[in-house]
């Protein structure tokens, strides 16, 4: 690897699942883009990417989370870039939980009052702006629905774009493993006392929170969106 990877995805499409299996495929350091020195929203220490490190450097070989927009500013060296997307309805159940349920209860933030119908029009124009944007940079794009479904196939398949290094099956295999949901979701233990950061990483969700008005408001933004992405027909 001549430069770092760089995982961009909009919130809560699965950016910490894959960013997780990348490093430890490759056994490089896995790193977020906002933790910087000063970083104090929680215990970053007890964080397993951040266990024993002294540094919050971006080394040349490392895998980097980010939510960041094309040509950001804190991404001010070179890097390999990998877009993650998810299905936006999903994303949008997925954020709400978690502003509404994990940030408050972890005091990351004091408050969360916003109305559901009114937040789906809001994240449907953020998410699809977003994956708009990077459909635009010519980057490498991967589906959180593909390694839902075989993550051990579409980890290697991605592991050969971005890498010369050759995986073997059997690491492959140990990785998957080792990040079920039910793993990971012991690992952020030691930080979070409400610990739902992983709540429920399925595909389809959405069809339990969505009335006919937020499917309408989300596809009147969203259409175009999703139809690029495959996500409608």
């Amino acid at each position: 690897m001549d430069k770092p990877i760089v995982l961009t995805e909009y919130p809560k499409s699965g950016g910490s699942w894959i960013v997780s299996m990348i490093g430890d495929a490759l056994e490089i350091p896995k790193r977020d883009i906002y933790v910087r020195p000063g970083f104090d929203l929680f215990e970053i220490a007890k964080h397993p990417w951040y266990m024993g490190v002294e540094n919050f450097d971006f080394p040349i070989k490392s895998i980097i989370k980010s939510h960041e927009l094309p040509n950001s500013s804190l991404i001010d060296f070179d890097a390999r870039y990998i877009h993650l997307v998810r299905d936006g309805r999903d994303v949008v159940v997925s954020k709400w939980f978690f502003e509404k349920d994990f940030c408050v209860k972890n005091g990351i933030t004091s408050l969360f009052d916003k109305n559901f119908d009114e937040y789906v029009e809001e994240v449907a124009q953020e998410w699809t702006k977003y994956v708009l944007d990077w459909m635009n940079q010519g980057v490498i794009t991967i589906y959180y629905e593909d390694f839902l479904s075989a993550p051990e196939k579409y980890l290697d398949v991605l592991l050969k774009q971005v890498s010369d290094f050759h995986v073997q099956e059997s690491v492959l295999k140990e990785v998957v493993s080792k990040h079920t949901k039910k793993n990971s979701s012991e690992s952020l233990s030691k930080i979070f006392k409400h610990n739902t950061f992983v709540r429920k990483g399925i595909s389809g969700d959405w069809k339990n929170h969505f009335s006919k008005k937020n499917i309408e408001s989300f596809d009147s933004v969203a259409r175009d969106a999703m139809l690029l992405l495959g996500y409608e027909s």
